[in-house]
């Protein structure tokens, strides 16, 4: 099996070339909107040897990389060389664990989904955070899914990738009480009750005020604004006049957000829905037809197919399922609290994790397929 795993990366790795081909044949390296920002703070680092707002530190991963790039004279196209590898070794590693949950040609078809993810590859060419960040999350939840023992120092290892997730984006924070959740009933079911709720505790609390810092740490970022507003699509008001919401004075806080949805129940629920079906329907009245067809034709059976497999992974692999469906709902959690993202990129960072949950029932219609053919 091992052997085809390998021989089965070769043509994926083929594809994986040609996509990245044509996405720096069409657009080349994108260091405009975004991207600019990060180019700006990654001189002025070199410059001044510090970063122009706390804010910034939390995305310190991309900035990092373009200081190096700007120090060294690679420039841009080092950048983008670093990002493609940091893809390409995402995409062996995801195909690695397919092929050890399911077999080969169901793992072969899985990463090959993952190539076809349109969106989700263009990021490899836009000089920002998106790109790095979706190559380390996926490298860093296949190690988690595909560990077989709990040693110091992996978990050492664990807690240095998931600090890493959090300089590279904020919500690399979502990834903390996903994977401790994930270790605790995986691999430490003999610990003790109470050294368990103790640790528990602990971890809760240094999440809640990491969290609380983080929200503090927004700048000139108001997390009230898309309730005045109304904002579904973050940026986007959807009132002409602010509403008048019952809020405390500082709204940037766990507190303030508490405090927001307990005072403000009606409000907060209607804009949920309204965020949560932006959420999974993808598609953009800005976006051209042909584009939300795409979106459609690819997530939509994705969905599907992932809600067919639930029983499949409840019965035989729990713990995976545990971890996957808690990404998905923090993230959706945390975009109800906030609001969805212009270019999809909050749904992009679980594309993966829903493609994974969708796999059992493709492989039920490889075998179906297998069977007819013979």
């Amino acid at each position: 099996m091992k052997q085809y795993i390998r021989l089965g990366f070769l043509p994926l790795f083929v594809i994986w070339a040609i996509i990245q081909g044509i996405f720096i044949y069409h657009h080349g390296i994108i260091t405009t909107g975004e991207p600019e920002k990060y180019i700006t703070e990654g001189h002025g680092f070199l410059a001044t040897g510090t970063l122009s707002a706390p804010k910034y530190w939390l995305y310190f991963t991309q900035i990092g990389l373009l200081a190096i790039a700007f120090k060294t004279g690679l420039g841009y196209s080092f950048a983008l060389v670093v990002q493609l590898l940091f893809s390409a070794l995402a995409t062996w590693s995801f195909y690695q664990l397919l092929g050890r949950l399911f077999p080969y040609e169901t793992a072969f078809i899985g990463t090959l989904l993952l190539l076809l993810n349109y969106p989700f590859q263009e990021f490899n060419v836009y000089l920002q955070t998106e790109s790095i960040f979706y190559s380390f999350t996926i490298l860093f939840s296949t190690y988690m899914l595909q560990l077989s023992k709990l040693t110091p120092l992996r978990f050492t290892g664990i807690l240095t990738a998931l600090a890493i997730l959090c300089i590279t984006r904020p919500t690399g924070i979502l990834f903390v009480p996903v994977a401790f959740i994930y270790l605790f009933f995986a691999f430490l079911k003999n610990m003790d009750i109470k050294l368990k709720i103790a640790i528990t505790c602990t971890v809760a609390v240094i999440f809640i005020w990491v969290l609380n810092t983080l929200l503090g740490s927004g700048g000139d970022l108001d997390f009230m604004l898309p309730y005045r507003e109304e904002h579904i699509i973050c940026g986007f008001p959807t009132l002409n006049q602010p509403a008048a919401i019952d809020s405390t004075s500082n709204g940037n806080s766990v507190y303030g957000l508490l405090y927001y949805i307990t005072h403000n129940f009606s409000q907060f629920s209607r804009l949920a829905l309204f965020k949560c079906k932006s959420f999974f329907a993808l598609m953009r009245p800005y976006y051209s037809t042909g584009h939300n067809i795409l979106l459609a034709a690819y997530f939509y059976p994705l969905y599907a197919l992932a809600i067919l497999s639930i029983n499949w992974w409840r019965k035989h692999q729990a713990y995976p399922l545990l971890y996957v469906s808690g990404l998905i709902l923090i993230t959706l959690g945390t975009t109800l609290l906030t609001c969805d993202d212009w270019h999809n990129r909050w749904f992009l960072t679980i594309s993966p994790y829903l493609l994974l949950l969708a796999l059992p029932a493709i492989n039920k219609l490889v075998l179906m397929l297998q069977s007819r053919g013979q």
